[in-house]
């Protein structure tokens, strides 16, 4: 029923979002930028009825997030973790409303094209949101859809909660990462923020899938 209450106040937020886009609207030219690289330049551009398709992302989601827990063979387990769950639904859809504006901050240069405040808020909002989810992840139980889902972790018990024990420090240092890209992005530049990125998100991925393995095989307790 909490969960139930929770979706309905953040579909709610959803359309409150979506009002204010279509307030502004009018106002919007006929282009409008929709992506930006690491120095904050606008590298992308569409038409302005792309702000109100992005606006549905986060209902979207926030639905299909709400489907998953009813649709899982392991549907019973969401329970053991109900509260992670919801956080976890609640900062996604916070964070997918805030992208939604990155437009319109730009067009009224509430956010200048020349500033690199969009990509610091996208690796912060990211890190953040991993850096939580990190320290909850030992808490996640046995389930098809949420969590570090490796062969070997959904057929053992045991090997899920090593893995998502291991996943939750692999959380933890990418969004250690994501944050430091933000803060150190003047010095790293374009081409060290994308090889501290995609090395701790994919060198995290295999590493992860390596240990659920080294844990089956009986080299990881």
């Amino acid at each position: 029923m909490k969960t139930k209450r929770l979706v309905l106040a953040l579909l709610a937020l959803c359309a409150v979002n979506f009002a204010g886009h279509l307030a502004l609207y009018p106002g919007l030219p006929d282009i409008v930028p929709t992506h930006w690289g690491f120095d904050g330049q606008a590298d992308g551009w569409g038409p302005k009825y792309t702000v109100l398709i992005l606006c549905a992302l986060p209902p979207a989601l926030l639905i299909l997030l709400a489907v998953i827990p009813k649709i899982d063979p392991r549907a019973a387990n969401f329970g053991k973790f109900a509260k992670i769950y919801r956080g976890f639904m609640i900062g996604l859809t916070l964070f997918m409303c805030g992208i939604t504006w990155l437009s319109e901050l730009t067009v009224y240069n509430v956010l200048p094209n020349s500033a690199n405040l969009i990509p610091l808020l996208v690796c912060g909002g990211c890190g953040v949101l991993f850096l939580l989810l990190g320290n909850y992840m030992p808490r996640i139980k046995q389930n098809y859809t949420f969590g570090c889902r490796t062969p070997w972790a959904l057929n053992d018990e045991h090997n899920w909660n090593r893995t998502q024990r291991m996943g939750g420090i692999v959380f933890v240092v990418i969004g250690v990462a994501m944050l430091a890209s933000m803060l150190f992005a003047g010095l790293l530049g374009e081409t060290g923020m994308l090889i501290l990125l995609l090395g701790s998100t994919l060198g995290g991925t295999a590493w992860i899938y390596l240990y659920s393995y080294l844990v089956f095989i009986g080299k990881m307790k």
